[in-house]
């Protein structure tokens, strides 16, 4: 390749990222450590993967290799050069940067209850509390199943909730001792946070008797069973064994999707999956978990919706599948092609950050004697910045990508 064409090879090109990985106690292990099988590393023994980072946030941001600068922190890198490298119009409307988080969740244990703040109560949260609320941004965020998800997302119907205080004496009588009151969903659960803030030794009590009686009991609803196997891990003062029998159970198959707005309590049980959110830390959690709770912020934060569906729908053209969500930080979208197929990128201006899941590629970009190209495989994740205007993506063989950009005309927060 002559110095000319090599040279305009480096000027607008692909840059592949160096990510950060978090071992959080939850996180998989050993042969079913998907993340480190992911990237092509051999697991400590008993070392939990739990999420794979790729952005921007400071508790573990990327770095980006350039060829001709080496590897640099991704923040700084994109505010270098914003125009080029990132976009213009999402710097005006996203003044610090990349607006979101991508990762790789691997999920071999429960994760807390949790609810994330919407935009003026996570500034409210920040303002009070910076040590558990390090950033003033909300977090909405979509799940997406790589093999399966089992989840708990929303409280049940209010059909359900009357049958669970049936069929679970010890919360109607925590609850609701009038005997004359209507109990309601909400009521409950304020009810439930209350206890929880005031550490009544009526919620240990509780769980003590709902543990007892289902020992004896020979056959387990899926909430009932679930209590079972979480009460030995987290012992009979945690109210999220009691949250348990409010919520939703719901199972993804791959490539399935979830969207998690503002004020839905949800925890993820086990799984793999693509996730992607605004780019935030905030969590409220609830229980199941040795961190801190923060029931007051949730009796503030939670939305009681029992006729919310929170799957995503998509719409895709064949090979490019896009996943619906109403959010101004982040689109995403899996790639999957054949043995040979190729799918041209054009009209860009925009920064797209690429995850190859499954599979290798080439991206080819430039034009006649000018044409470049580089390889990713399996684990590789890399960028493509806002003046690369056009490119291609070529399968080795069969490959899945996942994708993220933003949104034209950004909303405003939820």
């Amino acid at each position: 390749m002559h110095q000319s064409e090599q040279m305009d090879c480096q000027t607008h090109r692909p840059y592949r990222l160096k990510n950060v990985v978090q071992h959080y106690g939850w996180g998989n292990r050993n042969d079913q450590a998907f993340i480190a099988h992911l990237l092509g590393v051999t697991p400590e023994k008993d070392q939990p993967f739990a999420e794979l980072w790729m952005g921007i946030h400071p508790n573990a941001a990327s770095a980006v290799i350039d060829p001709n600068e080496g590897i640099s922190p991704l923040p700084e890198w994109l505010l270098e050069k914003p125009g080029e490298r990132l976009s213009q119009d999402c710097l005006d409307h996203f003044p610090t940067g990349l607006p979101y988080l991508f990762k790789v969740l691997s999920a071999g244990q429960a994760l807390s209850i949790q609810a994330h703040p919407n935009q003026q109560q996570a500034e409210i949260l920040h303002k009070i509390d910076p040590d558990h609320y390090p950033d003033d941004n909300h977090k909405p965020e979509i799940a997406i199943a790589i093999d399966h998800l089992d989840a708990l997302i929303g409280f049940v119907t209010t059909e359900t909730f009357l049958y669970v205080l049936k069929s679970t004496p010890e919360l109607q009588s925590l609850l609701f001792k009038n005997e004359l009151e209507q109990p309601t969903l909400q009521s409950a659960i304020l009810r439930l946070l209350k206890l929880g803030q005031d550490q009544s030794p009526e919620l240990a009590s509780s769980i003590s008797e709902i543990e007892s009686r289902l020992t004896l009991k020979t056959v387990l609803t899926e909430a009932e069973t679930l209590f079972l196997s979480l009460i030995s891990q987290h012992g009979n003062l945690d109210i999220g064994l009691l949250f348990l029998f409010f919520l939703n159970r719901v199972y993804l198959g791959p490539g399935d999707a979830v969207f998690l707005p503002p004020g839905i309590p949800h925890a993820y049980l086990k799984g793999n999956i693509i996730e992607c959110m605004a780019n935030s830390d905030n969590v409220v959690r609830l229980g199941l978990t040795d961190k801190f709770c923060d029931v007051k912020a949730l009796s503030q934060i939670l939305v009681f919706n029992d006729d919310s569906d929170f799957r995503v729908k998509t719409l895709s053209d064949g090979y490019l599948k896009e996943y619906l969500t109403p959010t101004s930080e982040f689109r995403v979208k899996s790639l999957d092609l054949l043995q040979g197929e190729s799918r041209v990128f054009s009209f860009r201006s925009e920064l797209t950050l690429f995850l190859v899941l499954d599979g290798e590629v080439s991206l080819r970009w430039g034009a006649g004697k000018s044409t470049c190209i580089c390889v990713y495989r399996r684990g590789d994740s890399f960028i493509t910045p806002a003046k690369l205007i056009e490119f291609s993506i070529q399968a080795k063989n069969h490959c899945k990508l996942y994708l993220v950009d933003i949104p034209k005309n950004p909303s405003p927060p939820l």
